[in-house]
């Protein structure tokens, strides 16, 4: 029973270890169900009543991070732009054999999906073939048939069932774009069309649109150099507690939004919040700005002195 037992322990410690600076011990392995890439930091200490963030150590890089899984991810992975460095000691080999474990995680996710439940138009199915025949006889009119009511009620019933199975707000039905796409493919014959999937909505599309983003953002940005531009800075929390720093940049041709930095487990003294006044800054060009705009808070009064 002990060697048994011993085995798999010691199975467990050589993975991601083609470098041998990402093994672990059995104890830091997650739950089988749970994000894979947990197996590759050593978890210190839970932060919060809720939620899903940790005070961990990267078995990789020894250095210790406070955020939840997405930042271990693209810390791990090597994602740019998500609020966390990128881990310099992950080798190609490290880097490829977590990239297969994420995929295969999110794919055992997509197929593992809830059971589908049918439509309140398909749940007639336990009815007796008579009763149905008789039933469909008394509702399809030619008017039914001409504009094609049921194709339209299912359609409607297969929307709402998006909503009602994703968790969507409700008001997601106002959003304009909402209602173009469906006018669009209605007015349109795409033939073997299918929506854009989980991966292509997460990288190619989101890279289109913000480039079409920044695109846009050209003709205000234009005029920063001759009209000026301020730096307006505000903090708040979200509903889950995070205290968040909102940077805005405007002029005379309206504002823009240009990031926000989370600062759960920082320090916001003024030398913290100097710090990332000056790196906006240089992202806006310390020659394009003419004020910097904070509360009366001591640490911001600070920050500026």
């Amino acid at each position: 029973m002990d060697s048994s037992q011993s085995q798999p322990q010691q199975q467990s410690t050589n993975i991601g270890s083609s470098t041998g600076s990402g093994s672990i011990g059995a104890e830091s392995l997650s739950s089988e169900g749970s994000p894979p890439l947990w197996r590759f930091v050593t978890r210190i200490e839970k932060q919060g009543a809720v939620g899903g963030t940790w005070k961990y150590r990267c078995n990789f890089c020894n250095e210790n991070r406070t955020s939840s899984y997405s930042r271990v991810r693209a810390h791990l992975l090597q994602i740019k732009g998500q609020g966390i460095a990128c881990c310099k000691k992950v080798s190609r080999a490290d880097k490829l054999e977590m990239q297969k474990l994420d995929d295969e995680f999110e794919n055992k996710k997509l197929d593992s999906g809830p059971r589908e439940v049918p439509l309140p138009s398909e749940s007639l199915s336990h009815l007796d073939s008579d009763a149905m025949f008789k039933k469909r006889k008394s509702e399809k009119s030619p008017i039914t048939r001409c504009f094609g009511i049921e194709t339209r009620d299912q359609l409607d019933q297969e929307i709402a069932m998006m909503f009602y199975t994703g968790g969507l707000p409700f008001n997601l039905a106002r959003n304009p774009h909402y209602m173009r796409s469906y006018t669009f493919a209605a007015t349109h014959n795409i033939a073997g069309y299918k929506p854009p999937g989980y991966n292509k909505l997460r990288t190619t599309l989101l890279v289109q649109e913000k480039a079409n983003v920044e695109n846009l953002m050209i003709p205000l940005k234009s005029t920063w150099r001759e009209k000026g531009v301020t730096i307006v800075i505000d903090g708040w929390s979200d509903p889950t507690r995070k205290p968040l720093i909102n940077f805005m940049a405007t002029s005379g041709n309206g504002p823009i939004f240009l990031k926000v930095v989370n600062c759960f487990g920082e320090i916001k003294d003024k030398y913290f919040i100097a710090n990332l006044m000056k790196e906006v800054i240089q992202e806006v060009g310390h020659q394009n700005v003419v004020q910097v705009i904070t509360d009366n808070a001591a640490n911001c009064k600070g920050a500026g002195s």
